[in-house]
């Protein structure tokens, strides 16, 4: 697999935003955006929350792009390409892992309208694949722990095989039995190997109650997750 080949620039990344979020009581900060987005996804972060930049002015949640792009998810807009660029341009500037993961992770449900999602990474110099991210409602119970190497999925993973159901076999059976404890089960379900070079370097796996997924919204969704990490391998 060809990896592109990237350009060095003489501009220095400019680091993450850092937000004090506020209820009108009680302030807190500063937080990366991507914790901002697990207090939104939790209940922990209020709609009626202002929030500010790092020695900014204080603003709507909704004006954070990430957490306008959850609530675009959750209230089933499906954003237009234009936004989805918008909100991937800041992507290959993260540097955190755990930041890194997660973002790829809800930008993946926003693509593709996926319920759940998780997301497993080996980073740069791992060996096994971790999963780094648990999205949606569902058990966070793999959160942080390595995938067997017996796993099914992790196997066509490896040979580079996408999965995706249904219709059902033991693989995709294996693949849909770790989003079990979904709310409106799981009528569909894909898994998206991604490798830098000849190497896995994560899985990107996706799941709903509704119908299949469609192609193009997965191939998008690989996309944005090959992107990142490229950069990241950089």
């Amino acid at each position: 697999m060809q990896v592109d080949g990237f350009l060095a620039s003489v501009f220095r990344p400019t680091p993450p935003p850092l937000w004090y979020v506020t209820n009108g009581e009680l302030t807190v900060g500063p937080v990366v955006t991507g914790l901002l987005i697990r207090g939104v996804e939790c209940g922990r972060v209020p709609e009626y929350c202002q929030v500010s930049p790092y020695h900014g002015d204080w603003r709507t949640l909704n004006a954070v792009r990430e957490v306008a792009a959850l609530h675009s998810k959750m209230n089933g807009a499906a954003p237009s390409s234009q936004q989805l660029l918008e909100w991937t341009r800041p992507i290959e500037r993260i540097k955190d892992e755990a930041e890194l993961s997660h973002t790829i992770t809800w930008l993946a449900l926003v693509a593709t309208g996926a319920e759940s999602a998780m997301f497993h990474y080996r980073g740069r110099n791992g060996r096994a694949l971790i999963t780094r991210s648990v999205i949606g409602p569902i058990s966070n119970e793999r959160l942080g722990y390595p995938m067997p190497e017996q796993d099914l999925v992790l196997q066509a993973a490896r040979r580079g095989r996408p999965v995706l159901g249904p219709p059902y076999g033991p693989t995709e059976d294996a693949l849909a039995i770790r989003f079990a404890s979904s709310r409106g089960g799981v009528g569909a379900a894909a898994m998206i190997p991604l490798f830098i070079g000849e190497s896995l370097t994560a899985m990107l796996e996706l799941s709903r109650p509704g119908h299949g997924f469609r192609r193009s919204d997965l191939q998008r969704a690989e996309r944005i997750a090959q992107r990142a990490l490229r950069a990241r391998s950089n």
